[in-house]
């Protein structure tokens, strides 16, 4: 197979988002989902990614997970041009199950397998074979149908490079195509109005469960700033260490604990390598014992995936000859000092 090259990849992107056929909202969804899974887990040597249903189902309930609640008046946001979207009716029933907490649905085992099966299918079924029609023409340019095989596909040579390379970029092109697609459903145009930014109520941070994370880093870092080392007064602040912005997610591991001020220094940048070290020290080689109390209140974490994370971003800041900040007003140029620094972790910690 022929290894796609960046100029094709992002073309035949833009096309499908401009000539597919989105009828519900699945194909952003799985767009995202493959472009974070490419981020998330190391290619093979030739390029190529295999990415299982189960894997794919996990990320459409994450998706979805935030955006079954009510938007308004205990209405949810429709998202398919016919009745609601099956996945979102299924979230939505977890979501009374398990009092709206994603942990405690995965913390049921059996209840979470049946979940996670069920949207599987839906996905194989509906998305997975019709994402990349194109203006009527199958263009299979991400995956092909010939070689799926035991519920899982296989992305071409290449194709998880690029969703590597381009990740912010695409992750925002797809939720801005996705927004638009809502807004373009006449019920949800009367349901939305003027209230507030809907990208916000479907992509942006749970503030409760933020607290929660703040409360244990304080106590994890005996109530001092991670980066200035001095103690904390008042309420602090809670910093994704590997910014919002440019992978957005909540896990337990990737987050620090803060003076607002050096939080509001940082801002998006990445972290110089010594400050880099300290979080590996203390979150990802303390692993096992931050888990147990994010466990204790049913919070997500899941130390692995929040390295892979963390390598993807100094990866793609070293390609980029990017500046890292070390504090105040200070930057210094990023070199590969930080491989080193990443080469040795805990890579087994389980996740909620």
């Amino acid at each position: 197979m022929t290894r796609i090259d960046e100029v094709t990849f992002l073309r035949k992107l833009q096309r499908l988002l401009e000539e597919g056929d989105f009828v519900a909202t699945y194909k952003f969804a799985l767009l995202q989902a493959l472009a974070d899974l490419s981020v998330e887990n190391e290619s093979a040597p030739d390029g190529t990614l295999a990415v299982t249903l189960d894997q794919l189902a996990e990320k459409f309930i994450d998706y979805y997970w935030r955006q079954a609640r009510p938007y308004r008046d205990g209405t949810a946001l429709l998202q398919n041009a016919g009745k609601q979207a099956a996945i979102l009716n299924r979230v939505a029933q977890a979501h009374a199950r398990y009092d709206v907490s994603i942990g405690a649905a995965r913390r049921d085992r059996t209840g979470w397998r049946q979940l996670v099966n069920s949207v599987a299918d839906t996905v194989e079924k509906m998305p997975l074979w019709q994402l990349q029609i194109i203006a009527g023409r199958a263009e299979e340019f991400l995956y092909q149908r010939d070689t799926y095989e035991s519920r899982r596909i296989t992305l071409q040579p290449g194709v998880a490079g690029c969703f590597r390379s381009f990740h912010p970029f695409i992750v925002n092109m797809v939720r801005g195509a996705w927004v638009d697609h809502l807004l373009r459903m006449r019920t949800n145009r009367g349901l939305v109005g003027e209230q507030g930014d809907l990208s916000e109520f479907l992509f942006g941070s749970e503030r409760r469960p933020l607290d929660e994370f703040r409360a244990i880093l304080r106590e994890h870092q005996s109530g001092r700033c991670f980066y200035c080392g001095q103690g904390v007064t008042g309420a602090g602040a809670l910093d994704h260490f590997i910014p919002w912005v440019r992978y957005p997610v909540d896990l337990g591991h990737n987050f620090v604990f803060a003076h607002p001020k050096c939080n509001s220094l940082k801002r998006d940048y990445l972290a110089h390598p010594d400050h880099l070290l300290r979080w590996r020290e203390q979150n990802l080689d303390c692993a096992d014992e931050l888990g147990e109390q994010f466990d204790g209140v049913v919070l997500r974490h899941d130390a692995y995936r929040s390295r892979r994370i963390a390598h993807w971003a100094y990866e793609q800041a070293e390609l980029a000859r990017a500046r890292v900040w070390v504090a105040a007003d200070e930057f210094q140029g990023l070199g590969s000092e930080w491989r080193r620094v990443l080469r040795f972790t805990n890579e087994g910690a389980m996740h909620v």
